[in-house]
């Protein structure tokens, strides 16, 4: 199982969510901690950013993060939110 650390950025984006995102947002949470490639999760390589990946809420809000360079079993939560933003 993988420990799930967000960033300064990604607890700001969070709080930004709809209510409804929000709870969606924890199973994803969830299932990125025991799984990273569920896939649900439609986990794939965000091409804007060499090391970034994107995994998706729905099909409209999803979640950018990376391994931690030390640790691989940490997850960094980058940023999360509209598809179209980010």
């Amino acid at each position: 199982m993988y420990k799930i650390q967000p960033t300064s950025r990604f607890n700001r984006l969070r709080k930004k969510l709809p209510q409804e995102i929000r709870k969606q947002l924890k199973d994803t949470l969830r299932r990125l901690q025991e799984n990273p490639s569920h896939p649900s999760l439609r986990t794939k390589k965000y091409k804007s950013i060499p090391g970034v990946l994107e995994s998706s809420i729905n099909m409209q809000y999803r979640i950018l993060w990376e391994y931690n360079q030390k640790d691989k079993t940490i997850i960094l939560l980058l940023a999360v939110g509209d598809h179209d933003i980010l």
